[in-house]
């Protein structure tokens, strides 16, 4: 006599299916290159959907989500420190009425 295993419970797995892409991974992915490209203020959304992502992921995928969060991290990077180098050398003074 050999063992049999149990039959699989009706309805299908009761665990969400892994290895789907999440659905906001590619809405993320779009607007952190926008911001990069020209709007970086945009990416501070991004960042904080992001993380929001990353902390329950519900077993999505979230690679893209991690690449749109390091997109959105560089671009805010770069926009403080032209923020910066463009204060420190005065190019804001044109601006200014004398």
């Amino acid at each position: 006599m050999t063992y049999q295993p149990p039959s699989p419970p009706p309805g299908g797995s009761p665990y969400p299916s892994m290895g789907g892409e999440h659905p906001q991974a590619q809405k993320l992915l779009i607007w952190s290159i926008v911001g990069l490209i020209c709007c970086a203020p945009i990416n501070i959304w991004v960042l904080i959907t992001a993380n929001g992502i990353e902390k329950s992921p519900g077993g999505f995928d979230t690679s893209k989500v991690k690449t749109a969060r390091i997109i959105a991290i560089v671009s805010l990077v770069l926009w403080a420190a032209g923020i910066i180098i463009n204060w420190t050398t005065g190019a804001f003074t044109a601006l200014i009425p004398q």
